[in-house]
């Protein structure tokens, strides 16, 4: 699957630099959780947030997005 990821802040607010478009492998889905097949997605501030590291930095590698829409795939 593809996925929007990212491996260094960006303090200085140049997003295009960091953000990547990877391969990463197919999620398997816990007990309480869905898999989806996403069919549009959206960056919010949150996400912003995530990419500058602050108030609270992400781990990295990180997979950005946290608005999305699509198909339930799988059901754990």
């Amino acid at each position: 699957m593809k996925a929007v990821t990212y491996s260094e802040y960006a303090p200085d607010d140049n997003y295009a630099k960091i953000l990547k478009v990877q391969d990463i492998d197919d999620p398997k889905p816990k007990a309480d959780e869905v898999v989806f097949e996403v069919k549009s997605a959206a960056l919010n501030y949150n996400d912003i947030w995530g990419m500058r590291g602050v108030p609270v930095a992400v781990p990295l590698p990180h997979v950005s997005g946290s608005d999305a829409a699509g198909d339930v795939i799988a059901v754990g």
